[in-house]
C-alpha cells in the first residue's frame, strides 16, 4: 500500500502541475492514526456488546462467538473490502513510466 502514494504524488503532479506530496503524505498520516485508533476502539466495543468477561474461567457462546466474529469475520470483510477497493486502481506500471516521462519533460522544458 505504501507503494501507491508515490504513484498518487505523480498522478497529481501530472493532472493538475502541482507537486502535492504534503497533502498526500498528511493525509495518508491521518487515515493511518484514524485507522489505528479504530483498531483500539473496535475489539473493546465488540467485546463489551457480547458479554466479554476477562475474570471468568469460561466464556459464554456470544462471547465466544464475538471472540471469532474479532480474529476471523471482521478481519477477512476488511480483506474483501481492501481487494475490491485495490481492484478500482487504475494506474499500470506503463502508464506510470508514461506519466513520469511526461512529468519530466515538462520539468526540462521550464
Amino acid at each position: 500500500m505504501w507503494a501507491l502514494v508515490p504513484e498518487v504524488i505523480a498522478y497529481g503532479e501530472y493532472t493538475t502541475g502541482k507537486r502535492i506530496a504534503g497533502i498526500v503524505n498528511a493525509l495518508t498520516g491521518i487515515f493511518f492514526k484514524a485507522g489505528m485508533a479504530l483498531g483500539g476502539v473496535v475489539p473493546g466495543l465488540v467485546l463489551a456488546w457480547v458479554g466479554f468477561n476477562a475474570d471468568a474461567a469460561q466464556q459464554t457462546p456470544m462471547a465466544l462467538q464475538g471472540i471469532l466474529w474479532l480474529v476471523c469475520v471482521i478481519p477477512a470483510l476488511l480483506l474483501l473490502l481492501a481487494i475490491f477497493i485495490i481492484s478500482k486502481y487504475e494506474l499500470s506500471d506503463e502508464k506510470m513510466d508514461e506519466i513520469n516521462r511526461e512529468i519530466e519533460a515538462r520539468h526540462l522544458a521550464e
